[in-house]
């Protein structure tokens, strides 16, 4: 069985390399809990327990690795205070060295924990328990740098081809007749970004958002609608090898647009590494 890593586990000495220390023990004759081997080994009836700090409504995940001599049976199980609720993994049957977990939320006003190792028969044996608060949902960041033009067009450079504008105010980007903004934005290889921009069109006015992610190598979605206000999103994918394009937004006749967003895309930002 391997050594599982500590870092960040609310459970004092979960490895039993202090034997006992941390945890109380109790037992019901003749059955007797035994630390003395670094392992947790619980034979008949009893337990090992300790308290520690949690917090509600977050999400936890304990684990802990298990094994099952003389056909014995117990559980692992967490007591939530004050509410006295509770989760727990049932452990039955014979068996070798196996990783259990459980992934949780605690109720709200959760205040701690009661961790308790549970032998009701035979030997049940505990080592490597944890219990870690998960870090959650990863909040992409956003990319675009002023991409509602609050400081009208700081982060964006202007190209202006003659009889072109470009103008900036109330919040928004007017660009008419070829005029265009971009920006530099650096990415990671091979991941996938979600883009949405909202954009008016009216009086029969288009534009487009391109991404020059290499000169032989340009998107574009087409920005033209009914005269209100739409919403367009496109997933980019950016290849190997390139950590930064150029976002375009070009005013091909008469184009308004707002709220420029550039994200990792949620499932790439919930990947593990």
């Amino acid at each position: 069985m391997s050594e599982q890593p500590m870092i960040n586990n609310l459970v004092l000495n979960g490895t039993f390399a202090r034997h006992g220390t941390s945890w109380t023990a109790t037992a019901t004759a003749p059955g007797r809990v035994d630390f003395s081997r670094q392992h947790c080994i619980i034979t008949a009836t009893g337990r090992a327990e300790q308290e520690v700090p949690a917090s509600g409504g977050t999400s936890y995940t304990f684990s802990a690795y298990t094994l099952i001599t003389y056909e014995g049976a117990g559980s692992a199980r967490l007591t939530f205070r004050p509410s006295d609720t509770s989760e727990s993994i049932g452990l039955t049957g014979n068996h070798g060295w196996t990783h259990r977990s459980i992934t949780f939320n605690t109720p709200a006003g959760t205040t701690g924990i009661t961790v308790q190792l549970i032998g009701d028969a035979g030997d049940v044996w505990f080592d490597n328990v944890r219990l870690v608060e998960d870090e959650g949902t990863v909040i992409p960041i956003e990319l675009i740098r002023n991409g509602d033009f609050a400081e009208n067009g700081t982060g964006w450079t202007v190209t202006l081809p003659v009889g072109s504008s470009v103008t900036f105010h109330d919040n928004r980007c007017q660009a008419n007749l070829g005029g265009f903004i971009e920006q530099v934005i650096t990415v990671t290889p091979g991941q996938t970004y979600d883009f949405s921009i909202e954009a008016m069109t009216p009086s029969g006015g288009h534009g487009f958002a391109i991404f020059e992610l290499t000169p032989d190598n340009v998107q574009q979605i087409e920005l033209r609608g009914g005269g209100g206000w739409d919403t367009y999103t496109h997933s980019l994918t950016i290849p190997e090898g390139i950590p930064e394009f150029t976002l375009r937004i070009l005013g091909e006749t008469f184009l308004v647009v707002d709220n420029l967003s550039l994200k990792l895309s949620t499932a790439s930002a919930n990947t593990p590494n």
